[in-house]
């Protein structure tokens, strides 16, 4: 598939504005763990940045933005229109914790609307892709738990580099505990990253040639694509990059969106410092854009048995 790097964006950037969300909410349930300050002056405010940073990049993937709106007509079936009203409602529910936040405290109540609507919106997200069941490489649940971990750890290692740009001291005293999670998160998501490479190597094909273009045969072969130009077809269902760009692609991907800041997060454990966890984030977020890149582009569309020549 060809990836939209709109769409890129879309989840990269929400996805970390839920997982800080999600763990401001999973640490503050039960007893107030992170300041009320904080969530006033960086948490909510970045978090509902993010939000619309991401809603903005969606934007530029549909032909007609003026009838964005018409995309929730059919939330009865469609993953597409239930995100469309989950993403809205997570912004909603976030611009509540911050005016509870602002003027007295968040209540239990809107901590717990904060977790069911992130991950609802993780879910429906994910479910767009799941869903299709001819794209192999999409077609599992390994879509959903990847799009959930990696939204974690950014979020998580934003909300560290928030906290300590914040109050230094804050950091030092339960750095363990926050550098540990990042750890712990990165190398779940590693593992997941590698197991989903392995399955999609894997995978075969359910139709072959003959079944494609409906030729009998046992020995067929394509010798061109049929027409002179490209069309819809070998546009959108190929990425156009050569192997060896994909290669290199799942070095940097291993690299910056794992391996580096999983080595400078466990530093981190010893030696905890804002410039660890800056060039932490902004690696691992140069990573997921890779990572999420790579997610599109090795999807392989039924159809492309059909155009093999171009592909």
């Amino acid at each position: 598939m060809r990836p939209q790097f709109s769409i890129i964006f879309f989840t990269t950037l929400a996805g970390m504005a839920q997982g800080l969300l999600f763990f401001l909410a999973a640490l503050d349930f039960r007893t107030q763990v992170i300041p009320t300050a904080f969530l006033t002056s960086l948490a909510f405010p970045i978090s509902l940045l993010l939000l619309m940073l991401g809603l903005i990049a969606s934007f530029f993937h549909l032909g007609h933005p003026e009838r964005a709106w018409r995309a929730a007509i059919m939330w009865r079936t469609s993953w597409l229109s239930r995100e469309v009203i989950a993403l809205p409602a997570l912004m909603v529910v976030t611009s509540l914790g911050y005016f509870y936040a602002y003027t007295s405290q968040v209540p239990r109540w809107l901590w717990i609307a904060l977790l069911i609507t992130t991950v609802t919106l993780w879910i429906c997200t994910a479910k767009i892709y799941q869903c299709i069941r001819f794209i192999q490489e999409w077609s599992h649940s390994s879509t959903t738990t990847n799009f959930i971990l990696l939204g974690l750890s950014s979020g998580w290692l934003l909300l560290e580099l928030l906290l300590s740009l914040w109050n230094p001291s804050f950091e030092i005293e339960n750095n363990l505990f926050f550098s540990g999670i990042a750890v712990l998160l990165l190398f779940l998501s590693f593992n997941l990253k590698l197991w989903i490479w392995r399955r999609n190597k894997s995978l075969k094909p359910k139709s072959n040639l003959a079944s494609a273009t409906g030729i009998r045969g046992s020995n067929i072969r394509q010798t061109s694509m049929g027409f002179m130009g490209g069309s819809f077809n070998t546009r959108e269902f190929f990425h156009h990059q050569t192997d060896r760009v994909i290669h290199n692609l799942r070095k940097i991907i291993l690299l910056c969106a794992y391996i580096l800041p999983l080595i400078l997060m466990a530093n981190a454990l010893n030696t905890p410092s804002v410039a660890i966890f800056a060039i932490a984030l902004a690696i691992h977020y140069v990573g997921q854009l890779a990572e999420r890149w790579m997610f599109f582009a090795e999807a392989n569309h039924p159809q492309n048995l059909y155009y093999q020549r171009i592909s």
